[in-house]
C-alpha cells in the first residue's frame, strides 16, 4: 500500500490509525511500528493516518467544513518582484474572487475595493465571479489540501528578506486558521498554487 504524505511536514512515514478494541494481531502490528492504536470510539470525523515524523494526525473528516468559510485571504511576495494578493468574501452572495497583482510588497485593501490605495497605477486588479457552481468546485480543490492540518508557520531563517505568504481562513464561530511563511512552504503548496492559478488566471507563488 502506497504511503500517505503529511500534510504538516511532508514526511511519507505515516501509518494508519486503528480504532475499536485492539486484537492481538494489531497490538503486533503496533510493536512492529505498522499502526497506531486510536481508541475505541470512532466517528466520522477520526483521522485516519498518524504521522510518526512529527505526530500529526490527518485523513478524517474536517470538524471544519471549508464550504461554511466566512472568508479566504491570501498573500505571497516580498520587496523584489510582484506580490499576490487574493481576498474572498464567504457571507456575499454573489461571490468573487478580488484579486490584485503589485510590485515591491506594495499594499492593496481588497476588503475595501473602493479604498484610494487600490488605484494606484501599479496595481493590476481584477475581479473574478464564482457562481455557484465554480464555488463549490474551488471549496473541493481546497479540502483536498488538508489546509487545517498544515503548520501555523514555515520559516527558512537562513534566509533573509526573499519570500513571504499568509492565509488566513475564517469560518463561523470565530474559528480561523492563519497559516504563513517566509521562504519555506507547506508539503502541497505547488498544489495550492494550481489551484489558485485555475481560478485566477495568474501564476501565483
Amino acid at each position: 500500500m502506497a504511503k500517505k504524505k503529511c500534510p504538516a511536514c511532508g514526511s511519507l512515514n505515516t501509518v494508519k490509525i486503528i480504532y475499536g478494541l485492539p486484537t492481538p494481531e494489531t497490538i503486533e502490528a503496533v510493536y512492529r511500528g505498522e499502526c497506531v492504536i486510536g481508541g475505541c470510539c470512532v466517528s466520522d470525523i477520526d483521522p485516519k493516518r498518524h504521522c510518526k515524523s512529527c505526530g500529526q494526525e490527518f485523513g478524517g473528516g474536517s470538524l471544519y467544513p471549508l464550504f461554511e468559510m466566512t472568508s479566504f485571504e491570501f498573500y505571497v511576495g516580498g520587496y523584489f518582484g510582484p506580490s499576490h494578493h487574493l481576498y474572498i468574501d464567504g457571507k456575499r452572495k454573489n461571490k468573487l474572487i478580488r484579486y490584485a497583482k503589485t510590485q515591491g510588497g506594495m499594499y492593496v485593501d481588497l476588503k475595501h475595493p473602493k479604498n484610494p490605495i487600490n488605484f494606484h497605477p501599479e496595481v493590476l486588479l481584477k475581479e473574478i465571479p464564482l457562481p455557484s457552481e465554480k464555488w463549490l468546485s474551488f471549496i473541493k480543490d481546497l479540502s483536498t489540501l488538508e489546509i487545517p492540518c498544515w503548520n501555523d508557520e514555515y520559516n527558512n531563517v537562513a534566509i533573509l528578506d526573499g519570500t513571504q505568504w499568509e492565509l488566513i481562513i475564517r469560518l463561523p464561530n470565530r474559528i480561523t486558521f492563519r497559516k504563513n511563511g517566509s521562504n519555506s512552504y507547506p508539503p502541497y503548496w505547488n498544489k495550492f498554487t494550481k489551484i489558485l492559478k485555475k481560478y485566477v488566471g495568474e501564476d501565483i507563488g
